[in-house]
């Protein structure tokens, strides 16, 4: 299904169809992972810029993570040589000698804590320490978000897009370096290792601010939990997807909005 210029192509295999978000959720702010190149060919060093935007890729707030790290292209882990924290942006530096793909990862960062109160059946954020006195339950909330971006250095190598980080998964089943404008991009949305069916999913094209349309998709996956996806516009996409679940045992909250991003490429 083509709609207009600059728009993803839904095929029917994937039960993509167009979800009706709250605005809040399409367009809060989301935490990316950006390298200086996507296909590396004789370079030695990557370049990864990481913050959290609405529009992409603007930095405005710089991400604070304790797992940056790099999984190296067979599997193993390996970290950054130089990470700089600015105010709205980390530069994130790592080497990258043998061939194959490299994934760069905010790993799980957990972020603020608030508090929500029950009014009238609906869940609200408390402003402040004022509990509203209509409120018949309380509970506490804390954010969970994963950003990942893949390069590779000449051949492609599986291992790293295989690794799992953190509990609400973006799976590529098509690989991230071999996304092209005539060919689809397979995903696989999982909670737990379980498909989520039915799940929101948001899409934005770097640059499309220029466009006649800013580009923007809200899908969602199938029943399986996949997405099938073409584009008609290479360039640098993210796509994201947010989930609310009780968090694990042992938690400092009672709830997780978790959020994962990830960065790609489409090429001609």
């Amino acid at each position: 299904m083509k709609r207009n210029t600059g728009s993803l192509l839904l095929p029917t295999c994937a039960a993509a169809v167009l979800a009706a978000m709250p605005a809040s959720t399409a367009y809060a702010h989301t935490a990316y992972m950006l390298p200086n190149v996507f296909v590396a060919n004789l370079e030695q060093q990557i370049t990864v810029q990481s913050s959290f935007a609405e529009d992409f890729f603007r930095p405005e707030v710089a991400v604070d993570s304790d797992d940056w790290h790099v999984v190296l292209p067979d599997g193993s882990r390996g970290e950054f040589e130089n990470v700089a924290q600015h105010r709205q942006i980390v530069i994130l530096e790592s080497p990258i000698e043998a061939e194959g793909t490299y994934r760069f990862t905010s790993g799980v960062r957990h972020g603020r804590k608030s508090t929500q109160a029950l009014v009238n059946g609906e869940w609200e954020t408390v402003r402040g320490d004022e509990i509203p006195a209509e409120a018949t339950e309380t509970r506490t909330s804390q954010t969970e978000t994963v950003s990942d971006v893949y390069v590779s250095k000449k051949a492609p190598t599986r291992a790293p897009v295989d690794v799992r980080i953190g509990r609400l998964l973006v799976q590529p089943l098509t690989h991230p370096s071999d996304v092209y404008l005539d060919s689809e991009f397979e995903l696989a949305v999982l909670f737990d290792g379980q498909p989520m069916a039915g799940h929101a999913v948001s899409i934005d094209r770097s640059g499309s601010e220029y466009d006649e349309e800013k580009f923007h998709e809200e899908i969602t996956t199938g029943e399986d939990g996949r997405l099938s996806l073409s584009f008609d516009q290479p360039g640098i996409y993210v796509l994201m997807t947010r989930h609310r679940a009780d968090a694990p045992d042992g938690a400092e909250s009672d709830i997780r909005s978790y959020t994962t991003s990830l960065t790609f490429e489409v090429q001609r």
